[in-house]
């Protein structure tokens, strides 16, 4: 089993905590600093990748599902490798964009419902890619 978020994560707040302070001027310790708060948050991003596009997947099959899409055509991912769940969740999100579009000009309230549903969707699939914000041990106590 491979640890690459944890790795990540150990690597950034090496870089943070104990690299950036103790180089010389501000350009050299904010580039380590960036650099290990970048590692942190990839490695956030790695460890959820799988989970989230599930997720989403589950997610849009649902509303096109409800809006009467059919999505035979879109086959099911052979493994969750996010190389496998990319292109299904890509697929279903084209259906989903273009059953939206058709919604938009719908004044029914199942269509006004289900519009905001998949707003909704967006709105949390957008909130679930952003990272935390990381939380590092106070330099003075260690």
């Amino acid at each position: 089993m491979t640890h690459i978020g944890f790795i990540l994560g150990q690597i950034g707040k090496t870089l943070v905590s104990d690299v950036a302070p103790k180089l010389e001027g501000d350009y050299a310790g904010g580039h380590a600093a960036m650099a290990g708060l970048m590692a942190i948050m990839a490695g956030e991003a790695w460890d959820a990748a799988a989970d989230r596009l599930v997720t989403e997947i589950q997610g849009i099959r649902r509303l096109l599902d409800r809006g009467g899409v059919d999505c035979s055509d879109v086959s099911k991912a052979p493994s969750v490798r996010l190389s496998d769940l990319e292109p299904e969740r890509d697929a279903l999100l084209l259906k989903l964009i273009a059953l939206q579009f058709r919604l938009e000009t719908d004044d029914s309230p199942g269509a006004q419902s289900l519009n905001a549903d998949i707003w909704a969707h967006y709105i949390t699939t957008a909130q679930a890619r952003m990272p935390s914000p990381p939380v590092f041990d106070d330099p003075e106590t260690g």
